[in-house]
C-alpha cells in the first residue's frame, strides 16, 4: 500500500503493466450458400459385407450338401468345393451388396434437405513486427555462424 492508505498500488494506472498492443482484427467476408444435407451409404462397406455374406452362404450350402449321395464320384474334397463355389458366392454377394447400397443411396437422396448456410471467408491481418528488420540479401552459400 502507498502513503495515503486509501488506494492500493494495483489501482494506480501508472503502476499497472502496459497492455499488449492491440492487433488488428482479421477481415471476414460472408456469403449465403444453398447446401444439400443427406445421408449417403458407404459403398465399400456394403460390397465387402455382401461378399462376406456370399462366402458364408457358400460355406453353409457346401456343408449341407456334402453328405448327398453322388454315387461313386467322390473326388472333390470339402476345401475344393468351398474354394470353387465361393468364387460364385463372393461375386454374387458383392453384387447384391452394391445393389443394396445403390437403392439406399436413392432413398436417402429423396429425403435430402436443402438449407442455406453462411460461408465465412477470413483473411488474416498483416503481421506486424516490432523493431527493425534487417535485410541480408539473398544468401547463396552455406551460412556460417560468427557468434561462438
Amino acid at each position: 500500500m502507498g502513503d495515503n492508505g486509501l488506494v492500493s498500488d494495483t489501482d494506480r494506472p501508472e503502476d499497472r503493466p502496459a497492455a499488449p498492443a492491440a492487433t488488428p482484427a482479421p477481415s471476414a467476408v460472408s456469403s449465403p450458400d444453398e447446401v444439400t444435407i443427406r445421408r449417403a451409404p458407404k459403398f465399400g462397406v456394403f460390397i465387402v459385407g455382401g461378399a462376406v455374406l456370399g462366402f458364408l452362404a457358400t460355406l453353409l450350402v457346401v456343408t449341407l450338401t456334402m453328405d448327398i449321395d453322388r454315387g461313386d464320384q467322390q473326388d472333390a474334397s470339402f476345401g475344393t468345393l468351398v474354394g470353387y463355389f465361393s468364387l460364385w458366392g463372393v461375386t454374387i454377394g458383392a453384387f447384391a451388396g452394391a445393389v443394396v447400397a445403390i437403392v439406399l443411396d436413392r432413398v436417402f437422396a429423396r429425403r435430402a434437405a436443402r438449407l442455406t448456410a453462411e460461408r465465412v471467408e477470413v483473411e488474416p491481418a498483416e503481421e506486424t513486427v516490432d523493431g527493425e528488420v534487417e535485410d541480408h540479401g539473398d544468401v547463396t552459400g552455406p551460412v556460417e555462424r560468427t557468434d561462438r
